[in-house]
């Protein structure tokens, strides 16, 4: 409950500060489009997805020397 009152209080003063500014949709998504914000996100997860797929390469390459070991000594 203490949560949700945060997030509308803050939800509620974002729009004042936007309503006082002028601000409107547009304006928020010419900032969007000229920060490249989207771009950057999209570089962001493809970086994380990388580094995941790496993650799991060397787990399972890990998985088959350790095998690999198990049969040289038997």
């Amino acid at each position: 409950m203490f949560k949700r009152i945060v997030i509308i209080c803050l939800i509620a003063v974002l729009a004042y500060y936007a309503g006082a500014k002028g601000l409107t949709i547009g304006d928020i998504t010419d900032w969007f489009e000229e920060s490249n914000i989207t771009g950057i996100i999209k570089q962001t997860l493809n970086k994380t997805i990388e580094l995941a797929e790496e993650k799991q390469v060397a787990i399972k390459a890990e998985k088959i020397i350790d095998e690999l070991k198990v049969n040289i000594t038997n």
